[in-house]
């Protein structure tokens, strides 16, 4: 890895009001992969002000900073053929970790984007894996996912993807069966997964959010809502049936999930 910029660290404006502070631009080499861009910060704000929370919470926030970035250094990056940036901040949790007092505790947030032929920044979801992004649906419906965040509601997870078919002429069976594919999928791993390591975190209902632009400046969007019981989705399948589904879309079980915060 070697560093692309000795520009001093810098303060950006996030656009909600809170700022992070760019500390190094890196160059992220590999003989097997492609060529990523690294921004090492630190948050001016307290990103975790009751107890740890996914690095995917905050990709909507950081997204504007991958396509500033990509705005002031395209040639850069065009010369470089970078293919991915990979936005870090390091911080000093504010919340009783529990560890000794003579132990410093620190945590990290990590977000990946992937660059596209314009030059796109492209979330790609951390909490499910990154091969997992486009799985194979029974139902045949081509989804990626792009947002894995909570809200809108109270203790409601939020799954967000985009449709590579016309979503206006989906039917409303396929979306529905889609959305039980992908509550088994997708949402069972991050439930799952928060019950571990974000235990303050209750999630009651889950959305799948299916999203499509119209290319003029819209966005359609249609929604299947789920309830939460013991950490899934109640989609009222049979675990022989959910099963079933995972082997049909080739998905590996819930605990395979990669977990990148530390």
């Amino acid at each position: 890895m070697s560093s692309i910029s000795a520009q001093e660290a810098e303060v950006i404006a996030l656009g909600d009001g809170s700022t992070i502070t760019v500390e190094d631009y890196l160059l992220e080499t590999s003989d097997t992969g492609p060529t990523t861009i690294v921004v090492k910060a630190r948050p001016n704000f307290d990103p975790e002000p009751y107890g740890a929370v996914p690095s995917d919470d905050f990709a909507r926030k950081v997204q504007p900073l991958c396509s500033g970035l990509v705005q002031f250094s395209r040639a850069a990056i065009e010369e470089e053929n970078a293919k991915a940036i990979r936005i870090r901040w390091d911080f000093d949790p504010t919340y009783d970790t529990g560890a000794p007092g003579a132990v410093t505790i620190t945590r990290f947030h990590e977000f990946l984007f992937a660059l596209d032929e314009n030059l796109m920044c492209i979330p790609q979801p951390l909490g499910v894996g990154l091969d997992n992004l486009e799985p194979a649906l029974p139902s045949g419906l081509p989804v990626v996912l792009r947002y894995i965040e909570p809200g809108p509601r109270a203790r409601q997870l939020t799954l967000t993807y985009e449709v590579n078919a016309d979503l206006a002429d989906v039917s409303t069976e396929k979306l529905e069966n889609a959305a039980i594919e992908l509550c088994i999928l997708h949402a069972d791993i991050v439930l799952d997964e928060q019950s571990k390591y974000y235990n303050q975190r209750e999630t009651e209902l889950v959305a799948l959010a299916f999203a499509q632009a119209d290319g003029r400046g819209q966005e359609l969007e249609r929604r299947v809502l789920f309830g939460v019981e013991r950490n899934r989705c109640d989609t009222g399948l049979s675990q022989k049936l959910a099963d079933a589904i995972r082997g049909m879309a080739g998905s590996e079980p819930a605990a395979d999930a990669i977990e990148v915060q530390q």
